[in-house]
């Protein structure tokens, strides 16, 4: 069988260019880009009107929304889309930077600026107070040399 080459670069190059205008970068079709597109609608209808998920899925598939083989949307599968597409906008939010007044992160942690960052610090036996003078850690030869002797004196023979 040959294919037609030119018409395939073609269906490529469109078929591209649809799935990088997405924004997961994902070709959104079906019920679940009906849902995202009135995602503010659905929940007022919900949240504040009272309708219940069912009636707004069977309401939805009257007008030709559908799940999986072209069968009408059920309540159940609604409530799934929703919480999804919920879940999905709030990881999205997540990632996105915070718009803060033109600085960017780099400029932040320049100025010092570090607040909403998490910080690491030491626990409380680590840290140690202001102004209390630690003494010198480093250890002589001959404390070294007695030390070493007293972990293997039990070795060696008394005479």
């Amino acid at each position: 069988m040959r294919i037609d080459l030119k018409r395939l670069r073609g269906d490529a190059k469109r078929l591209k260019a649809a799935r990088m205008a997405s924004p997961s970068r994902k070709v959104k079709t079906g019920a679940t880009k009906v849902i995202r597109d009135n995602f503010d609608e659905l929940e007022r209808l919900h949240n504040v009107e009272g309708v219940t998920w069912a009636d707004l899925a069977s309401s939805l598939a009257a007008q030709g929304v559908t799940q999986g083989a072209g069968l009408p949307i059920t309540g159940r599968r609604l409530t799934a889309l929703m919480h999804n597409v919920r879940s999905r906008a709030e990881k999205m939010a997540k990632k996105r930077p915070p718009q803060d007044q033109g600085n960017s992160s780099r400029q932040r942690q320049r100025n010092g600026d570090l607040a909403g960052q998490k910080s690491v610090s030491l626990s409380p036996e680590m840290a140690r107070p202001i102004g209390v003078h630690v003494p010198d850690p480093t250890i002589s030869e001959d404390e070294i040399r007695q030390t070493e002797l007293a972990k293997h004196a039990h070795l060696l023979r008394k005479r």
